[in-house]
C-alpha cells in the first residue's frame, strides 16, 4: 500500500511538472531563436475583425519590467515619447485590435547581437481598418531589444514611431526580395 501511495505521489509530481512546462512553452513559436520571438510578437497582436488576441501569450514574450515606447505626434509638429508596460498595451488594445482587424507583418530585419543582448530593427507593414471603415496600409520600424537567458529570448523593450504613416521608410530598411534578412553578429 505504501508503494502505491509513493508511486501515485511521484506520478502526480511528474504530471504537474510537465503541465507547467507545457504552459511556458505552449507556443507554436520557438522562443529560443530571434526569428521565433519576433514572429511570436507579430502573431500575438495580429488578427481579423472580431478575433480576440491571446494577451497571455503576448505578455509571456516580455522580460519582467519590460517597456514599450512610442513617439507620438504633438500639435506643434514635434513628437513626444510615451511609455507603457506590456500589460498596459494589452489593456489598451484588448478590444481595439479586435474591432479594427489589425495585422502587422515583418518585411525586413537587421539584427545585431553581442553576448546576451540583441538589437532588432524590424520593418513592418500594418493593415487595419480606420475610424471611417476604410482599409489602411502603412509601414514602420520596430526597434526591439532582446535578452537571451540561455534557454529563450525575452523582449526587454520595443520602440516605434506612432506617426509612421506620414514617414517614408528608407530604402535600406526595405526588403530587396521576399524574406531578405541582413544579420550582423558581433
Amino acid at each position: 500500500m505504501k508503494y502505491r501511495l509513493v508511486l501515485l505521489f511521484v506520478a502526480f509530481i511528474v504530471a504537474n511538472r510537465s503541465d507547467s512546462q507545457t504552459w511556458n512553452t505552449n507556443n507554436t513559436e520557438n522562443l529560443s531563436t530571434v526569428d521565433g520571438i519576433i514572429h511570436a510578437l507579430y502573431d500575438a497582436i495580429s488578427g481579423p475583425v472580431g478575433e480576440e488576441r491571446n494577451w497571455d501569450k503576448f505578455r509571456n514574450l516580455f522580460a519582467e519590467n519590460a517597456r514599450m515606447y512610442s513617439a507620438v505626434p504633438v500639435k506643434d509638429s514635434s513628437a513626444a515619447l510615451r511609455c507603457i508596460t506590456p500589460q498596459e498595451y494589452a489593456e489598451r488594445n484588448k478590444t481595439r485590435f479586435s474591432d479594427i482587424g489589425f495585422y502587422e507583418e515583418e518585411l525586413y530585419r537587421i539584427t545585431n547581437t553581442f553576448g546576451a543582448g540583441t538589437q532588432v530593427l524590424s520593418t513592418y507593414e500594418l493593415h487595419f481598418t480606420n475610424k471611417d471603415g476604410e482599409q489602411e496600409i502603412t509601414k514602420g520600424i520596430n526597434n526591439i531589444q532582446l535578452f537571451f537567458d540561455g534557454d529563450r529570448y525575452f523582449i526587454v523593450s520595443v520602440f516605434w514611431d506612432a506617426n509612421s504613416k506620414n514617414i517614408e521608410v528608407p530604402e535600406r530598411y526595405l526588403p530587396k526580395d521576399k524574406h531578405t534578412e541582413f544579420q550582423i553578429n558581433l
